[in-house]
């Protein structure tokens, strides 16, 4: 157990670990036990961690293998041979997928929730993976997003399908559309929840219940009962109360099977032991108490990297198809405006003073913009799939039929009219490639800060806080209100306010 945790500990600070045995070993060169036992403890790590030793790591192995056969420890050149290790330069590059056999729809209306659970899960899987140790540590020391592009892409999918999540609902006019959206989002809720999968399963939940839908009262009345249940059930499983208690007990009973912790909650705990530790102890010298706490926090990253995934096949095209998705960057205020359009708000209905229940958006306003190879090749690949599926008499054009059935996938899309810019009646890929690439450099104008800019202010007409969303109405009541993009909070709200800071000269997309 103790060989573990210090295997565990050593992703956290693997050149420099080695860089101190290789010392130790030098130090030790008038005796040879002691130099034959830092060789065993190195193998055992070689053992038990294959895929920390990338080309950097073997090349300080093998100068350290080197000191060590000539100091006479021949036992180093096998204990320290890294010839037979399997490559894991698969977590840097594109994984090779097997053919799938199983025929699936492209249409969102025909997925069934195991497809799309399993999809995203793929997807989350995959982004998770590839978080080294090293970005965790240093988004600990410095808590920005600037140098931990893998860390910031995970959180940006995570945020990325939340928000997907709430504008699917939304794209819907009626309400019994709606409930019919949040249903089929429940049910991937809880074959999430079979998968172990609780990072994914925090972010649909968390778009499910957004205060975007939550105020849909129409659409929830709508609600068959066992959705209602299975909802709460779900929501009370993810909820902030007492520092996670319900899904932390959750977490605990899956132990040995595969899961996917979220990880949010557990970067939280380790930027909180990491502030701690560094207050406590001005030393470098490590304890087997810090190790062990260390190896503790770091486990919710690791091992779940090591159990084979239990998510069955993946469907490349369906995976491609809700990658496009996601890489739209989705803006919080047409978000809440279009919830607005569905069901307008009473003027003078007093919002509830309950909190949410779910924390979602665990790095609200992380939107990682990809480049812009990657994400032509996310849109090249979805268009080949829908041409592939939808162009039913191979002419390589996608007729306005066609275009119907694939349409819902995206609740942004535009008129077929729009996208057929040489108004012949079908589609081209060229013009389809053309049209998302150009709708993902336009989103990127939603990347805006939080930062606002507040004044005192008094408010004569009635307006609604930007957090928590009570009147704010009288020459007496006084709040802040923003001189950039106009939005009033209460005196008490104004730290705590998270809603994107828009300009009210930037232009949006009319997508609605």
């Amino acid at each position: 157990m103790w060989q573990k945790k210090v295997g565990r500990r050593s992703r956290w600070k693997v050149t420099s670990n080695l860089k101190t045995f290789t010392n130790l070993l030098q130090e030790l060169k008038d005796n040879k036990g002691m130099q034959l036992r830092v060789c065993r403890a190195v193998a055992y790590w070689i053992r038990m961690c294959p895929s920390h030793f990338d080309s950097e790591l073997c090349r300080l192995l093998s100068h350290l293998r080197t000191l060590a056969v000539s100091a006479g420890i021949t036992q180093a050149e096998s204990l320290l041979d890294t010839s037979s290790l399997k490559s894991y330069s698969w977590l840097r590059n594109m994984s090779l997928r097997k053919p799938v056999t199983r025929q699936i729809s492209l249409s969102f209306e025909q997925w069934c929730a195991e497809d799309i659970s399993t999809s995203l899960s793929h997807i989350d899987y995959k982004a998770l993976y590839r978080i080294p140790i090293s970005e965790l540590k240093t988004y600990c020391n410095e808590g920005k997003l600037t140098h931990t592009p893998v860390l910031e892409r995970s959180i940006a999918i995570f945020n990325s399908l939340s928000n997907w999540v709430q504008y699917m609902i939304l794209s819907k006019p009626t309400a019994i559309e709606r409930s019919h959206i949040i249903a089929k989002f429940v049910d991937v809720g809880k074959h999430l929840r079979k998968l172990n999968n609780f990072n994914t399963l925090m972010a649909v939940i968390g778009g499910v219940s957004h205060s975007n839908i939550a105020r849909l009262s129409k659409t929830h009345s709508t609600l068959p009962s066992h959705t209602k249940k299975e909802l709460a059930k779900l929501t009370l499983l993810l909820s902030t109360q007492s520092n996670f208690v319900n899904y932390r007990r959750a977490l605990k009973e899956t132990e040995g099977q595969f899961r996917i912790p979220i990880m949010g909650v557990h970067l939280k705990d380790l930027i909180a032991w990491h502030c701690r530790e560094g207050k406590e102890n001005s030393s470098s010298k490590l304890s087997k108490r810090r190790i062990e706490h260390l190896a503790n926090y770091l486990s919710y990253f690791v091992p779940f990297s090591r159990i084979q995934p239990n998510f069955g096949d993946p469907s490349p095209d369906l995976i491609n198809t809700l990658k496009v998705s996601l890489d739209i960057r989705y803006n919080e205020e047409e978000i809440y405006k279009l919830s607005q359009k569905r069901e307008p708000r009473l003027l003078l209905r007093f919002a509830s003073t309950s909190r949410p229940t779910v924390f979602a958006e665990w790095a609200s306003g992380v939107s990682c913009a990809l480049d812009q190879e990657t994400v032509n090749k996310h849109i090249t690949a979805m268009v080949d799939a829908v041409f592939k599926h939808y162009d039913h008499n191979k002419d390589g054009f996608i007729s306005q039929s066609e275009f119907q059935q694939i349409a819902g996938n995206f609740p942004f899309i535009a008129p077929f009219g729009t996208i057929d810019t040489d108004r012949d009646g079908q589609i081209t890929k060229d013009e389809m490639k053309s049209y998302f690439i150009t709708v993902n450099k336009q989103s990127m104008e939603f990347r805006r800060g939080f930062k606002h800019n507040f004044v005192e202010a008094s408010f004569i007409s009635p307006t609604s806080c930007g957090h928590c969303e009570k009147i704010l109405w009288g020459p007496f009541c006084h709040g802040y209100k923003c001189k950039d993009c106009g939005l009033g909070v209460h005196v008490n709200c104004k730290d705590m306010v998270v809603v994107e800071c828009r300009r009210k000269s930037s232009k949006t997309l009319g997508w609605w």
